[in-house]
């Protein structure tokens, strides 16, 4: 089986900090893991979420705050709704739901993050690659 590839979607604040501080500690992250950095994950919209899949992401994580201590209001509530939403969509078209996983993180919870995230990449390991993946063309050597 090939690698996978993992998208996470960080809010700014908290669960950056914990990303950022579990890189400060030396802390080992999937190696299929990427990370993309936006200031709320409520500006996150559906398909944003849905773009990652095709562009042949195989499990996307969202991590965001607390409800209680997002900077901007109902930030999460709006992420949770878009989460929600693109679930049902995945089931429609075949590529699972399971795909898509969202986490709230406290500033200091950098092993709490890092343990979700290798959950997560075993997680889709044993899925395989998202079956509405982009097939690699073949280049002739």
């Amino acid at each position: 089986m090939g690698a996978i590839n993992l998208l996470g979607i960080a809010c700014n604040w908290s669960p950056f900090a914990c990303y950022n501080a579990a890189g400060q500690a030396g802390m080992e992250l999937p190696p299929s893991f990427r990370l993309m950095r936006v200031m709320c994950i409520g500006r996150i919209n559906q398909a944003l979420i849905l773009r990652a899949f095709e562009y042949g992401a195989d499990g996307v994580i969202l991590l965001e705050c607390f409800d209680e201590d997002c900077r901007y209001g109902p930030g999460p509530e709006v992420g949770h709704t878009n989460v929600e939403r693109v679930r049902r969509l995945l089931h429609f078209l075949g590529i699972g739901q399971e795909r898509l996983l969202e986490k709230a993180f406290a500033a200091n919870e950098k092993e709490a993050l890092v343990r979700a995230l290798w959950e997560f990449s075993e997680q889709i390991e044993e899925l395989g690659p998202n079956p509405a993946k982009p097939r690699q063309e073949r280049v002739a050597s």
